[in-house]
């Protein structure tokens, strides 16, 4: 006779049902130390940044919050780790974060090395699209078709990790980028935002700039490049600028999860708590509204865009 559900043979009596009960537990505790379960992969996690120009302010606005966006939606902890150059983002890599946010260039070349595309950074309506690269000249030296090599010296590149900013010779020419340095074209510090580049311009520095469109589009909309004096000619694709991806390590169910969440921040500004207004209110110091979701064909046709590498120039 067996009794119901999970319970003992009936006829082992009183004792032996205890020793049985007693014995399952031994085996239970042995297997427990023997094959200690995994925690989640979700307690805790860490987010690698990548941001070259360090500015305080951005990492208590942005990065901090971000990071608390992402662990009140996996319900764990997600540590903020923000690294100013490539040799520091290449250590905190080799360390397998479960998150990297960082320039859509450096991004390109993670992808497919156990990472995975998650999100990219959505611009506020109606320039809601992705930035293409496009090149700002004075109308007196005259438009030249690739400056970085006719008139290097004379040519500011935004900075070396954003495809707003490579992006025209990993298209044409990816293994010969223009290094920064004597005799070459000067990079500036910030892959987010070309306002210091666009800057040195206009100030009189240089010629010619390959920046972001919405970062030169902002500096002839607001009257600090004037039409009359500065021309601008689109030079790639859109890119997709900022780029979250996660670990292949993180499970579908909560890169869908954190992809679903991130993508809907700051559609409806009356829905979300204190964390999420924090996060999006920090996002407008990069003249961002939020985030859009990044599918892998998507992925393809950016890489069919951009075939070559990032230079291996200093941010």
């Amino acid at each position: 006779m067996i009794s119901r559900g999970w319970g003992f043979p009936a006829g082992l009596g009183r004792l032996g049902t205890t020793v049985l009960a007693g014995a399952v537990v031994l085996l239970l505790a042995v297997g427990a130390l023997l094959f200690p379960a995994h925690k989640s992969l979700g307690s805790r996690s860490v987010l690698l940044v990548l941001d070259p120009a360090g500015l305080q302010a951005r990492q208590a606005g942005v990065y901090l919050p971000l990071g608390r966006f992402m662990s009140a939606v996996d319900r764990g902890i997600v540590t903020v780790q923000v690294v100013r150059d490539l040799d520091g983002f290449r250590e905190a890599l080799a360390r397998d974060p479960e998150f990297v946010l960082c320039p859509d260039g450096v991004a390109l070349d993670l992808l497919g090395h156990s990472y995975l595309p998650l999100v990219v950074g959505r611009r506020s309506a109606p320039r809601n699209l992705r930035p293409r690269s496009v090149l700002i000249y004075r109308k007196s030296a005259g438009l030249v078709p690739a400056p970085w090599v006719g008139r290097p010296s004379a040519t500011i590149i935004g900075d070396s990790l954003s495809l707003a900013a490579t992006g025209p010779w990993r298209r044409h020419d990816p293994l010969s980028p223009p290094l920064s340095g004597p005799g070459g074209p000067t990079y500036g510090p910030d892959p987010y935002d070309h306002a210091p580049a666009l800057h040195a311009l206009r100030l009189g520095c240089f010629d010619y700039a390959v920046v972001r469109q919405w970062d030169a589009d902002r500096f002839l909309a607001g009257g600090l490049l004037s039409s009359i004096e500065w021309g601008e000619k689109i030079l790639s694709p859109p890119a997709p600028d900022m780029m979250l991806l996660a670990s292949d390590k993180v499970p579908p169910r909560r890169r869908l999860a954190l992809g679903d969440h991130l993508s809907a921040l700051g559609r409806n500004p009356e829905e979300g708590g204190p964390v999420a207004k924090t996060l999006i209110a920090g996002l407008g110091r990069l003249h961002l509204a939020g985030f859009n979701l990044l599918v892998d064909p998507d992925v393809d046709l950016v890489r069919r865009n951009f075939p070559g590498h990032w230079p291996p120039a200093a941010p």
